[in-house]
């Protein structure tokens, strides 16, 4: 996949998009995603410090009206907290798990109260700068996730780990995940403590857990919407659906299939698509789009179309389905010189070709 270093897209190193964020709320998930727009993740001699400012942060989340939501003094307040997050990711190539923190400093500019230079502490600056994942990775290429920045509209801090997570793997179009992990990565699996104040070490002692299990630690493991059909219904369909629903993500036509071992739900296996952008369709597309509009569709209904089932099958259906008037140039027939097509199961003349083809020939645009 080749980098996009544009603002429609967040890139960061896979070591972040497999990590886990301890206690992260989901406005500091949305500061976090805000100072990826600031950024250029391929920059040769990178800082590792960004401007935060309050004015631009509202309107990457398309807020208008600043009484509706948190302060300046709030944002800050979130910055700073997150210098204290604690994360983990698992690397595979040292088979060791990986403590870390984001931030390492928050410095508020003494001229305009609404702007905040934030510090990335080092494993930052591994996780949204190429050059520092190299030089950790000790290899000449990264791999990395580059995210739809509009997954700053999602609902919840859950499904937005879930669609970096697909994001991941856009070029392949499916994901294979065993449930356990892919639950823990959402943070539906956790380590607690029955201490009431916990201590640094306890709380990167939990995050540890999570991928090197140790039962001999006091600690219990939590496991939330634990039935599948529950988590089924109350967190996966709903975030497949809303999705698949927003034309603004560049992920469509999500498909979720359980895989068992016995009777018992031990893995999924996602496939989708990337969603088509217009302004670089390949010249079959195009054709198919200006094609269609002379045949009665819309432009919605036909990348609609493009999008779930191929120029090369909506063609083979409509040639299937009809005929152009084969009496066109017969001066001896009533229908001469009368652009008109005919249904080939039943001879009859079409007297809507759109609606037809809307009724008859793609039956997915009802759905």
């Amino acid at each position: 996949m080749e980098k996009k270093d544009n603002k429609n897209y967040l890139i960061q190193s896979n070591y972040f998009t497999k990590s886990i964020l301890k206690d992260v709320s989901e406005i500091q998930k949305d500061i976090i995603y805000f100072l990826q727009t600031q950024i250029n993740f391929t920059e040769r001699n990178p800082s590792g410090k960004v401007i935060f400012n309050y004015d631009k942060f509202l309107e990457y989340k398309k807020i208008e009206i600043k009484k509706n939501t948190y302060s300046p003094d709030e944002i800050l307040s979130f910055c700073e907290g997150l210098i204290n997050i604690n994360g983990v990711f698992y690397n595979k190539q040292t088979a060791s798990t990986v403590l870390f923190n984001l931030f390492s400093d928050v410095e508020v500019n003494a001229l305009n109260p609404k702007e905040f230079t934030i510090s990335f502490a080092n494993f930052g600056k591994i996780f949204f700068y190429e050059k520092f994942a190299l030089e950790y990775a000790k290899t000449s290429k990264i791999q990395y996730t580059q995210i739809e920045s509009s997954i700053i509209d999602l609902k919840g801090e859950k499904r937005k780990k879930f669609f970096e997570l697909l994001s991941q793997y856009k070029s392949t179009g499916f994901y294979k995940v065993s449930l356990e992990e892919f639950k823990t990565l959402l943070g539906f699996i956790v380590y607690t403590h029955e201490e009431e104040n916990e201590t640094k070490e306890t709380q990167q002692l939990q995050l540890k857990l999570l991928f090197q299990p140790d039962e001999n630690v006091p600690f219990e493991r939590k496991e939330y919407l634990k039935v599948w059909s529950e988590f089924k219904r109350v967190f996966l369909d709903p975030a497949i659906e809303e999705f698949n629903s927003n034309s603004n993500l560049d992920i469509s036509n999500i498909i979720c299939t359980p895989i068992k071992t016995g009777r018992k739900i031990t893995g999924l296996y996602f496939t989708f698509q990337k969603r088509l952008d217009k302004e670089a369709l390949e010249p079959e597309m195009m054709n198919a789009i200006k094609h269609f509009k002379d045949y009665g569709l819309n432009e919605n209904q036909i990348m609609f179309l493009l999008q779930r089932i191929g120029y090369k099958e909506m063609f083979n259906r409509f040639m299937n389905a009809v005929t152009f008037n084969r009496y066109y140039d017969d001066k001896t027939s009533k229908y001469y010189h009368q652009k008109i097509w005919f249904d080939n199961a039943t001879g009859e003349e079409i007297k809507k070709l759109g609606g037809y083809l809307y009724d008859k020939v793609f039956p997915e645009l009802k759905k």
